[in-house]
């Protein structure tokens, strides 16, 4: 993928975003290399159920269903989780070189 975007934060710091390698991945997903693709990047295990969750909650929900996984999505606890484990991602990956 010589066209992609270069992460912004690398190119300044050297350091590794969370997202880094995400592009990578997804490409690697599409041509169904899931291993290929957690390798590029270890926090899609966590990110592809989250960010899948809130596409079908955007998109393929209606009522009740609709507002009570938005409740669960948008919930502080669940947020927090993520947000926390994102920054760690960070941290972890940068520290260890993963």
């Amino acid at each position: 993928m010589p066209l992609a975007p270069k992460c912004p934060l690398k190119w300044l710091t050297g350091l590794s975003c969370p997202a880094c390698g995400i592009q990578r991945a997804l490409h690697a997903l599409l041509h169904g290399d899931i291993v290929g693709a957690m390798r590029f990047n270890y926090y899609l295990a966590f990110a592809i159920p989250y960010a899948s969750a809130f596409v079908v909650h955007q998109y393929a929900l209606r009522g009740n269903m609709r507002q009570r996984v938005g409740r669960f999505l948008y919930s502080r606890p669940v947020l927090l989780s993520y947000v926390v484990t994102f920054i760690a991602w960070f941290a972890l990956r940068n520290i260890f070189l993963i």
